[in-house]
């Protein structure tokens, strides 16, 4: 049986044989592209060395679920001993004649590919070890190495982070004709740093692409427009080192030192590229390691391996002769994909979104494909008449691919200037930054679709309902507030009696969201804009003292009544102080004398109200696939004996304490300036303490509703359960309600194969870690604009977006010291032998290296915040110090100098 392929083979072995990089590389060369020559051993090739690790002890420890490091190392050590077999020998030789015969060539670069390499959802960057240069009489020895590097500590570190069986370790190996590349480096297919699909990146430096790839030095940049064919951006790196092919095997490293005027320059990105370009053998930066016209060109072959694999990739290559080389090519693991309906056609009018699940709800993660289908029956219905017109992708808000939406630019196209920014992105600065920094012009184009058309004509007469409950309850409060209370128990029962009466699940959706009308139209917003009305005028009764009581009208909205959240939190600090709590020690005692009936009745009385009022409440509740506290009361034991108490004065006491003390102090203040403007504070105050507390109470109810929902779901799920069309309950949350519907009826529905296609996306959103609360239909992520660094803080690149505080960990080598969890590694730059101290790094800080060389590709994949560009990092920060690393701007701050 063959085990060894050629490149241009015309039969392809399976992924499973010659892994993701190989395959790749396989099908590139049958679609003519410029692929060096070379051979694959297949993971068949090298069952003779499986088979005689897996007698060793080693082999037994690693699938013990112990500590991987020592197995890993012993296994290693014992790849060192292998041979090939007379048979492995015989076949690689004669596939070796065959191959020279042909090709000719004396040297070799040889590569891993692992079947778990390359793939679309883990890239392995930089986990398996590739040798240039290799000579013919040193083949075995370089195979030997790569066949190792499957069994490295990093790689079986990264295959449990990404769920991956550490038992069954596959490796294929490529022995590719050397390539002498006078340039090399790496590209991506779209913008890594702004996630923009029409840019393409491009890193380039002298010589072989290694140190490119090891983030050994800063290299050249290019940014270009694919849209165009436009550079838009070149950033002649300081290439401090350069890896050359040896003649006589091997390769030849040399550093570099630019003159600290120009290093300066090109660190601030202010030299242009050189023309003369190209990577003749001897220059030196600034000039840059291929020209433009290269840059485009090479531009042009990424798209047509981006084409080719119907999907985002970056690739490394290789310059030689005026050639270029595709080394290889992988799907692009970090990127944020986008809703297919969000994306508008390359060169079409572009749109520009808010994602509001993350700027209003403060969710990173995407909500379950059910929850996303549930939530647009929910913004249907609470934003009245005028919402109801513009709900869906042909509208202002919609629901897809994990989260909701607003779209920008219809909202200004029909005047709206920052209707389409939830009410809580209001206050937002970032969001209102981010915006204030776009060119809006370039998401206004287009036509305006019709149902917008229509309702913009309509919405004064819409909102009119609307306006006339606000003014009522603005002049009357006292009178709006009882009939709201008077009428707030029938509301209550209807949510309590919901129940599903034979109903499709759309039905009840329909029903469920029809009782938040009265907790939205009918009184919850009017009140809480008569709220925000009084609390605006008694800002506008101070503006002249502005700065001197700031703290003093915040504090106004502390405490106030009917508030849901307050009310919540009072009965949580309630039960956590309470002694008959303090008796229990943990959560199964507990719940087994609660059961038993032996907790003081009063207690047991009030835990089961809290269930019953909040047990609903949760990280993440607008997503019905999250489990409520209800479900596990064992968790909410933990949560109460965790909670620091004083059992002197409750918390909230304090805080009303406090809201008095701000009004007084208001109170006399007006005072001073008039008995008429003491009576205005008193009657702005008056409504602002009777609505002003109510601003919580409608998302209360949409909870309470979403949880019925929840309910009524998991209830169809375990009639699914039951018949063996899913594998556990929660699997209903992934699919639609139409779905669901569909399959209560129809009982050959493949409800498993359903999930799986329905969630794809939401896995892939939520395996990028990237968020983004401005993006716009390419994909481009905004981010605040970014500030030159100030005292105390260091400015750099940004690599990888979030921001994070930490103490510092400053490590010269990946073995130097301990990283413990939460720290902010800092090093001058990171190989592949780093990749186990991501697992516990908070943040990371970089001197050196590219946009994607191996610390910012793991960095990006792990969702660790990271910054690179800092000149002597590694000396200026010390251990302990107290950092905040802001990945999205490229900006370190030292919070403290030390400990």
């Amino acid at each position: 049986m063959t085990t060894i392929f050629p490149l241009n083979a015309t039969q392809l072995p399976s992924l499973e044989q010659a892994g993701g990089k190989a395959l790749a590389l396989m099908q590139m060369t049958a679609a003519g592209m410029p692929v060096p020559p070379g051979l694959v051993q297949t993971v068949k090739f090298f069952a003779p060395w499986l088979d005689a690790l897996k007698q060793s002890p080693a082999w037994e420890a690693l699938g013990s679920g112990g500590e991987i490091g020592p197995a890993a190392r012993a296994l290693q050590a014992l790849c060192n001993s292998l041979a090939l077999t007379d048979t492995q020998k015989a076949e690689l030789d004669q596939a070796l004649i065959m191959f020279r015969a042909q090709h000719g060539g004396d040297l070799f670069a040889v590569r891993s590919s692992s079947p778990e390499e390359d793939l679309e959802g883990a890239s392995f960057a930089g986990g398996y070890e590739t040798t240039l240069g290799v000579r013919l009489e040193d083949l075995e020895a370089a195979i030997r190495h790569s066949f190792a590097s499957s069994f490295d500590e990093r790689v079986f570190v990264y295959k449990k982070e990404h769920g991956f069986r550490l038992d069954q370790p596959r490796i294929a190996v490529i022995l590719q004709q050397q390539v002498d590349a006078d340039a090399a480096g790496v590209a991506f297919s779209l913008n890594p740093l702004n996630n923009c699909y029409d840019e393409a990146v491009i890193n380039a430096n002298h010589g072989l692409g290694e140190s490119v790839v090891a983030g050994e030095a800063d290299p050249d940049l290019f940014v270009v427009d694919r849209l165009r064919g436009e550079i838009i951006e070149t950033r002649s790196g300081a290439k401090q080192a350069v890896t050359r092919l040896n003649a006589e095997g091997g390769t030849i490293k040399s550093v570099t030192q630019p003159s600290p005027s120009a290093l300066s320059q090109w660190e601030r990105g202010l030299l242009p590229a050189s023309p003369a370009g190209g990577g003749a053998r001897g220059e030196s930066a600034p000039e840059t390691a291929i020209t433009p016209a290269q840059a485009l060109e090479l531009t042009r072959l990424l798209e047509k391996v981006e084409t080719y694999f119907q999907k985002p990739v970056d690739i490394e290559w290789a310059l030689a002769g005026g050639k270029f080389f595709l080394l290889q090519a992988r799907p692009i693991t970090t990127y944020l994909p986008l809703p297919p309906e969000m994306i508008t056609a390359p060169g079409q009018p572009k749109r520009l979104y808010a994602n509001s699940t993350l700027i209003e709800q403060g969710l990173q993660e995407p909500l379950s494909v059910l929850g996303t289908d549930f939530l647009g029956h929910v913004l249907n219905k609470v934003g009245g008449p005028v919402a109801e017109g513009a709900i869906g992708l042909d509208g202002v808000t919609f629901t897809v691919g994990g989260g909701y939406y607003m779209n920008v630019s219809h909202a200004l196209m029909m005047g709206m200037k920052n209707a389409a920014l939830a009410p809580g992105s209001m206050g937002d600065l970032r969001v209102t930054e981010i915006l204030d920094s776009i060119d809006m012009q370039q998401y206004t184009g287009g036509q305006l679709p019709a149902k917008l058309k229509a309702l913009r004509g309509q919405m004064i007469f819409k909102m009119l309902p609307m306006v006339t409950g606000v003014l009522e309850a603005y002049f009357r409060p006292e009178h709006v507030l009882e009939k709201y209370q008077a009428a707030l128990p029938e509301q209550n029962r209807r949510l309590e009696t919901f129940a599903a009466n034979g109903r499709s699940l759309q039905a009840q959706a329909v029903a469920l969201t029809e009782l938040l009308t009265f907790f939205y139209g009918g009184y919850g917003i009017p009140m809480i804009l008569a709220g925000q009305a009084a609390q605006q005028r008694i800002r506008g009764l101070f503006k002249a003292e502005a700065a001197q009581v700031q703290d003093a009208l915040i504090n106004l909205g502390i405490a106030l009544p009917g508030n849901k959240t307050t009310e919540m939190g009072e009965a949580l600090y309630a039960l956590a102080a309470s002694p008959e709590l303090k008796r229990y020690d943990n959560a199964a005692d507990f719940l087994s004398a609660l059961e038993q009936g032996s907790v003081a009745p009063d207690f047991a009385s009030r835990w089961q109200n809290f269930l019953a009022e909040f047990g609903f409440r949760c990280p993440a509740e607008i997503d019905p696939a999250t489990p409520r506290p209800y479900e596990d009361p064992a968790r909410l034991f933990e949560q109460l004996k965790a909670m620091p108490v004083d059992d002197s004065r409750s918390f909230f006491d304090t805080a009303r304490a406090k809201r008095e003390a701000a009004y007084q102090m208001l109170y006399e203040i007006a005072l001073k300036k008039g008995k008429n403007q003491a009576r205005a504070f008193e009657r702005y105050y008056k409504r602002w303490l009777t609505f002003g507390g109510y601003r919580e109470t409608p998302k209360y109810y949409v909870i309470k509703v979403i949880d019925l929902f929840r309910r009524q779901a998991l209830a169809i799920a375990q009639t699914f359960l039951a018949a063996g069309r899913l594998d556990s309950p929660e699997q209903i949350f992934d699919l639609t309600i139409a779905d669901i519907d569909r399959a209560t009826i129809d009982p050959a529905l493949d409800l498993r194969a359903l999930a799986a296609e329905r969630s794809a996306l939401i896995h892939k959103i939520r395996r990028s870690k990237l968020t983004a609360r401005i993006i716009d239909s390419r994909g481009k992520i905004y981010y605040p604009p970014r500030k030159a660094a100030a005292e105390g803080e260091f400015s750099g690149v940004p690599i990888s977006p979030g921001i994070v505080q930490g103490r510092v960990r400053v490590l010269h080598s990946a073995s130097e010291k301990k990283l413990l969890p939460g720290e902010i590694l800092v090093a001058r730059a990171t190989d592949p032998g780093w990749t186990p101290l991501f697992i516990n790094a908070k943040g990371i800080i970089l001197e050196i290296g590219g946009a994607l060389q191996h610390g910012a590709v793991v960095a990006r994949e792990y969702g660790i915040p990271c910054v690179s560009g800092l000149d002597d990092a590694t000396s200026k920060l010390k251990d302990g110090q107290l950092v905040e690393v802001d990945g999205s701007n490229g900006v370190v701050r030292v919070l403290d100098w030390g400990l």
